[in-house]
């Protein structure tokens, strides 16, 4: 299938079974209506899982098994050959030369040559720290330490998608070059003793992952390629639960090779950027001098976003543990396994956002690198956080001009009536009344009306339907957001320029940086279409602001495309900043209302469509 069908197909299998209209389809890949109906028909011609069916509402995809991986042959035929390449690599000490391998898989030297291109620039955007040097005349050798040779051959083995039932099979097929037939047979049985033993409840591409490490640690051992695992003087890692696994492990292969102490903590780090299910995820003995820079970090992320990462000790506890045990895998580049970051990208983006900025802190103290996959744990603490808290409740003062004892009646129904207010105080005012900052005021029947900026409801006495209503739409209106924004058409090619488009149409200049900072950080864009822009956050005071741009077509934007981008120029209070980035989470998590979005022509148009979703 070529890559249009493809991105068809992937469009069509995220939009939970309903139907949708090709103009949509068309809109999202690129290319005419007229263009979808002709792919959708070769792709029923020339395929036996999917089929595409259609109705009056549109198209929807159908597969034998829903929740089977739509897999591209002519992509699982390159990614199996980056394989077979990179694992031949690693068995030479010195320069290979195209035609070399070129007649070792039977391909042409220009297919090679194209292929080891395209698995250079798949190693950069992976970070695995493995390159191919290539010299005129001599040919191309793999260079890097062992443990990311190790970590990529792995990684490009288990990408390859295969069934259970097979897998046996498909591995040996594999690795009979590498290693005896029965030592795979031994391997497999260990993986699935160990995961009684330990109670590891392995899902099958962790079960993957961790049978290829031990086979190509048989391997590498066997030929005297041995890992260079610096020991760390201030970690014991027989402290940590994984260390006994791995122990296990290496008890396990001592009938084929003499696991050295490096090799055993090397798959001890391994372990933990799996983040296996284990019982006992905390370590006592703590080297202090690194546990008061985690607490450093997490001070100063209390400090800037006014979340209690620090002062309440449940919830630092279970950050610093789980920075602790990650610093040391992350240190080695080791890949951190989260199948999961896409979903808690889009639907905890604030928390995400808080994490971010938490993994550059621990990038900067440790020297070391996060990729998404580990903010996203971090995420979950975050939201843990978030969820944990009793939500915040308005601070109400309550104003009268006379009658005390009927307004405190009244103060008790408004009460009743709205759980999100707190009503502090009930105070009688006056020409010269104070205002404070940060509470919101309803007066009842005054007999003037104040001279203030701060947010006065003025009612009558009687909280009639009328009076209700009147708070109600306030507090509403108080939430929304888009009312306020600014939108624009516009058309960019690239993250970059629209960025820059957008806050430069809007005299906010100043927040480039801050902006083009956080994107460096993690990509904005959650899926659907959608990105969503902010500023990198460090004790800055911004105002509230919302800037819309619609792209005339979609753009890469990371690992996505996107056409909406909702640039968010956060407020100081943390709750508010929770609930606008919930509201549009909420408000993009289906393609179909994105697309009308992108279709809107006018401010009026798009803030009603919005309202109505």
């Amino acid at each position: 299938m070529s890559k249009k069908h493809n991105q068809l197909i992937n469009f069509l299998s995220n939009q939970e079974q309903e139907y949708v209209p090709a103009v949509q389809i068309a809109e999202a890949i690129g290319v005419t209506d007229r263009t979808i109906r002709n792919y959708i028909k070769e792709i029923n011609e020339k395929s036996n899982q999917i089929s595409i069916v259609s109705s009056s509402e549109g198209y929807k995809l159908q597969t034998e098994d829903i929740n089977m991986p739509i897999v591209n042959e002519a992509e699982l035929e390159e990614t199996l050959l980056d394989f077979e390449i990179v694992q031949f690599l690693m068995t030479r000490d010195d320069y290979t030369t195209y035609d070399e391998i070129a007649d070792k898989f039977f391909y042409s030297p220009q297919t090679i040559r194209s292929r080891i291109q395209k698995l250079t620039m798949n190693m950069d955007k992976l970070g695995i720290d493995v390159a191919i040097d290539t010299k005129v005349f001599k040919g191309i050798m793999l260079v890097g330490t062992e443990i990311q040779k190790r970590v990529l051959l792995e990684n490009l083995f288990t990408s390859i998608s295969v069934k259970k039932e097979v897998y046996r099979d498909f591995l040996t097929k594999n690795f009979c070059n590498w290693v005896h037939e029965d030592v795979i047979e031994s391997v497999l049985n260990l993986v699935e003793e160990i995961n009684i033993k330990f109670d590891l409840n392995l899902e099958f591409l962790m079960y993957k992952k961790i049978s290829v490490q031990l086979i190509i640690m048989i391997s590498r051992i066997e030929n005297g390629s041995h890992v260079a695992m610096e020991l760390s003087e201030e970690m014991d890692f027989k402290d940590f639960k994984e260390f006994e696994v791995a122990s296990a492990f290496c008890n396990g292969i001592l009938q084929y090779v003499i696991v050295s102490e490096s090799e055993c903590i090397y798959l001890t780090n391994y372990l933990m950027s799996l983040h296996l299910d284990l019982e006992e995820p905390g370590v006592e003995s703590k080297d202090r001098h690194t546990v008061k820079k985690i607490e450093q970090i997490l001070f100063n992320i209390e400090q800037a976003y006014q979340v209690p990462t620090y002062s309440q000790k449940k919830f630092k506890s279970n950050i610093l543990n789980h920075i602790y045990r990650i610093i040391y895998p992350v240190s080695h580049n080791l890949l951190i396994y989260n199948p999961f970051v896409k979903e808690t990208k889009s639907e905890y983006f604030f928390s995400f956002s808080i994490a971010s900025n938490i993994a550059l802190k621990i990038e900067k103290e440790f020297n070391v690198e996060i990729h998404d996959s580990e903010i996203a744990y971090l995420a979950y603490h975050i939201q843990n956080i978030f969820e944990a808290q009793d939500k915040k409740r308005i601070k109400t003062i309550i104003l009268y001009s006379r009658n005390y004892e009927r307004t405190k009646l009244i103060s008790s129904k408004i009460a009743t009536y709205f759980n999100e207010l707190e009503i502090y105080k009930i105070e009688k005012c006056s020409q010269d009344y104070a205002f404070q900052e940060n509470c919101l005021y309803i007066g009842i029947d005054l007999a003037f009306t104040p001279e203030t900026e701060k947010d006065v409801i003025m009612i009558q006495n009687g909280l009639h339907n009328g009076e209700i209503k009147k708070i109600r739409f306030f507090l509403e209106s108080q939430n929304s957001i888009i009312e306020r924004a600014t939108i624009f058409w516009i058309n960019e090619n690239n993250p970059d320029q629209v960025i820059q488009h957008l806050l430069q149409s809007n005299q906010r200049e100043q927040f480039i940086e801050a902006v083009m900072k956080r994107e460096k950080m993690s990509y904005t864009s959650i899926g659907n279409l959608v990105a969503i822009p902010h500023p990198y956050s460090e004790m800055q005071e911004y105002k509230e602001e919302v800037i819309i741009g619609i792209n005339q077509k979609a753009i890469e934007w990371g690992n996505e495309l996107v056409q909406l981008i909702i640039i968010y120029l956060p407020s100081d209070d943390v709750e508010r900043n929770e609930y606008i980035f919930t509201e549009f989470f909420q408000k993009t998590k289906n393609i179909k209302d994105v697309m009308k979005l992108v279709q809107m022509e006018t401010k009026e148009e798009f803030i009603h469509c919005w309202n109505q979703i």
